[in-house]
């Protein structure tokens, strides 16, 4: 029974030594608490009134539940999902580039070709407004 509880603590010290998720955790909470302090012992305002206070002491205890709860599971910071942005900016610069194409017609000419062989011009006046060919 005893050594069960002090191979368990042991195992609580070595995660605690390892898991930088958990220190993190406990700093965020250590400075929100001592953010507190400074706020409750500077003010002359009643602590349960004071939002800014209440919050900081909320912030405190919701990083103590987190680094309590890693420090139980063993969980370890997330990683960054990068790949995400990445297909989010392609589709953004694609997206952006068909817009473009799309409104200007000189510069889908230029980019896609005008479907002329080399040296042809296109006219550009209406339908049935050419001008009579003299020979």
């Amino acid at each position: 029974m005893a050594s069960d509880k002090v191979a368990n603590a042991g195992t609580y010290a070595q995660r605690l030594i390892e898991n930088e998720y958990v220190q993190e955790n406990l700093a965020q909470a250590a400075e929100s608490l001592r953010a507190a302090y400074r706020r409750a012992s500077k003010r002359r305002v009643e602590p349960t009134r004071d939002e800014k206070l209440r919050r900081q002491v909320r912030e405190a205890a919701l990083s103590l539940r987190e680094a309590a709860s890693a420090l139980q599971s063993g969980r370890r910071k997330p990683k960054k999902r990068r790949g995400r942005r990445v297909v989010v900016l392609i589709s953004a610069g694609a997206a952006a580039a068909a817009v473009v194409l799309a409104s200007n017609d000189q510069l889908r000419r230029q980019l896609l070709g005008d479907g002329t062989a080399d040296g042809d011009e296109v006219s550009t006046a209406p339908f049935g407004s050419q001008a009579p060919v003299t020979a």
